[in-house]
């Protein structure tokens, strides 16, 4: 019934204060990730939601973490490692690909994405696909794509931004506040458009029992910066830009009985990316090239691993267009390699392990009467799993008169995925957690079919004084040989730890809904979003870390003479399946709170104040020490201040 009190409240919330204000229409916007070309959100023939970099802004002007808690339907958890795991449509962190301007993050030491380093204050939107994504955007892309797209053509300038915070009730001794300083510089040099971006976030950490050794959040510094430049030549555009990112790590985890020695989780990570890109006149076609390095030593720091990957990838796009008709095409190369070594014997765990691909995409987008098609197939040969494909169709139609309305869309495809290296090869040894994750060579790859309907009602209400958007989505997957975390019962009991290995699960169905509404006023704006999942294995078990219920919501007011914006917000989840090796359930169901204040005190000046997980839900200390299942997350309440100026 808990539940359900939440939806009533949060309907009850919102009659009052959206009657007497007046409603001016939202921009129209474009986006790029269903058709990987531009174009406006009522003409995309597959369902996109667009979050908009200036409530982005309202909700975290630090890094995108945040931000992506925010938006419907999508589930985020912080990882014991301090990473950060998200989930959409019940796939999890390697079945939804995180894009930064059409191009996948990658998560070398596991399926938790480093949000951290994309700065929040430089996106101009957040576009989610949701459903089966393979046919453009490849493996990894069962559940969904999240692109993150950045502001371009930067005015010159220089903006300097600073936080702090404190983790208030949780802080470690002497060490209270956390420190988050950002830099932006955009220039022209000698016709080259150039920008510079810096970031470093010193993260004290927090505890929740200041009387142990342990802590429950580790002391963290990272540094990223980001150089770019571009010129157009003979209508080519031409684009450069380095990437560099360091991050070091330490959480005490233990004690050594009758000394004074601290065990303590390290983690060390260098990570370079350098990329090449050539676009031609009105984007028509673009041709790209990437390589990274990521070099990390983490584990316990009496037994640490020290793990070198790279990764190469070259992709070409190209676009014809005929009266109002569009057909994509493409190609990806990759390449990437593994070693991990441990220092203490120097013992090489992988040796030289790497895989590569080739892929090629094709789709076409037909316009007839008011309505679209969408069909695209992608083919990829692997060099260890030979070749793949996935088929998808799409179809947007627009069921009333009035443009945009209410539109129908609905798609149905295939997707798959190919075991990553860390999945076949990796060792997380987490002994100080409390776990183990191997990995397994015997690994087969995962396809699915999948179905998306979902329905868009756009209508002015209260005599033409607010608008309202009512969205309904529905989706269906029915996947073969999906790759799970597995507890292997035997290698547990004899260790006294977790140990998962990586498994084949023969067959997994996973369907739920979405259902969102969103009022907007002059001043006022509501949202509310309700997700139901259900998921479970070929022998009828539910599968696990899926919440089945979720509720999102949000309320946002804009006091336009002053320039303030205040934006209050929730997360509700419940219901997770119990894993085989937890003894009782303890908590099955949380409520994060947050809310954020925004002031534009000049043209050039700005501040902040906000608090997020104002109750202070987390997690019990002692919940993995009794097996006892909490699904509350690793989170603190934090209040943070800070300041903006543009010169």
């Amino acid at each position: 019934m808990r539940i359900f009190s939440f939806i009533i409240l949060s309907l009850a919330f919102v009659v009052q204060p959206c009657i007497a204000y007046g409603t001016a229409p939202e921009i129209e916007r474009f986006v790029i990730s269903g058709t990987r070309t531009a174009k406006l959100l009522s003409d995309s023939a597959v369902d996109v939601n667009v979050i908009a970099g200036d409530v982005l802004a309202q909700i975290s002007q630090g890094t995108v973490a945040q931000a992506l808690n925010f938006i419907p339907g999508v589930v985020i958890t912080r990882s014991s490692k301090d990473g950060y795991n998200i989930q959409m449509q019940g796939f999890d962190s390697d079945h939804v690909l995180v894009l930064l301007d059409s191009q996948p993050l990658i998560s070398p030491s596991g399926s938790s994405v480093d949000l951290d380093q994309i700065n929040a204050n430089n996106i101009e939107q957040i576009e989610v696909l949701r459903g089966a994504s393979s046919v453009l955007y490849g493996s990894s892309a069962m559940g969904g794509v999240i692109n993150i797209i950045t502001k371009k053509n930067r005015e010159s300038g220089v903006k300097i931004s600073y936080e702090v915070s404190n983790y208030q009730g949780n802080e470690i001794a002497g060490d209270e506040i956390s420190h988050l300083a950002k830099i932006n510089v955009s220039s022209t040099i000698l016709g080259w458009q150039t920008t510079a971006d810096l970031l470093v976030i010193d993260d004290a950490g927090f505890d929740y029992q200041p009387e142990t050794v342990i802590q429950d959040a580790a002391s963290l510094e990272k540094k990223f910066a980001k150089l770019s430049a571009s010129r157009s030549f003979y209508n080519i555009d031409t684009k450069l830009s380095y990437q560099f990112f360091k991050e070091d790590k330490n959480r005490p985890t233990a004690s050594i009985p009758g000394q004074k020695t601290v065990i303590s989780y390290l983690s060390n990570v260098e990570q370079q990316q350098f990329n090449v890109g050539l676009v031609g006149e009105q984007q028509m076609w673009k041709i790209n090239a990437r390589y990274i390095t990521h070099d990390e030593s983490s584990g316990q720091s009496n037994s640490t691993r020290e793990t070198e990957i790279s990764l190469a990838e070259i992709d070409g796009q190209n676009v014809w267009t005929l009266g109002g008709n569009e057909i994509v095409a493409g190609f990806v190369l990759h390449q990437g390699q593994l070693d991990q070594i441990k220092p203490a014997g120097k013992v090489i765990e992988i040796n030289d392990e790497s895989r590569e691909s080739a892929e090629a995409y094709v789709q076409a987008n037909w316009n007839i009467a008011k309505h679209q098609v969408l069909a695209g197939v992608r083919m990829q040969h692997d060099a260890d799993f030979g070749w793949h494909h996935a088929m998808r169709l799409s179809g947007l139609v627009n069921l009333s008169a009035a443009s945009n309305q209410l539109q129908w869309r609905m798609g149905v495809g295939e997707s798959y995925r190919v075991p990553n290296l860390k999945e076949r090869f990796y060792t997380f040894d987490h002994s100080n957690l409390g776990y183990m994750v191997l990995g397994n060579e015997n690994l087969s790859p995962e396809t699915a079919i999948s179905f998306n309907s979902s329905i868009t009602y756009n209508t002015s209400i209260w005599q033409d004084s607010a608008d309202l958007v009512i969205h309904l989505n529905g989706h269906y997957s029915d996947t073969d040989s999906l790759i799970e975390t597995v507890i292997d019962a035997q290698e547990s009991a004899s260790t006294g730890l977790s140990i998962y290995t990586y498994e084949n699960i023969a067959n997994a169905k996973i369907s739920g809904f979405d259902a969102s509404f969103d009022v907007s006023l002059n001043q006022w704006r509501y949202q509310f979003n309700y997700s139901y999942l259900d998921s479970e294995n070929d022998a009828g078990k539910r599968l696990t870390a899926r919440p089945r219920h979720q509720i999102k919501s949000n309320l946002q007011y804009n006091f336009e003479q002053q320039q303030i914006d205040i934006i209050a917000y929730l997360v509700y989840q419940a219901d997770e399946a119990i894993p085989d090796d937890y003894l009782s359930e303890d908590v099955n169901d949380y409520l994060l709170v947050n809310m954020a204040i925004n002031q534009q005190i000049t043209h050039s000046l700005s501040w902040r104040l906000g608090v997020d997980n104002i109750f202070d839900q987390h997690k019990d200390s002692n919940a993995t020490a009794k097996r006892a299942f909490d699904v509350r997350p690793i989170s603190s309440r934090k209040i943070y201040a800070g300041i903006s100026y543009q010169f």
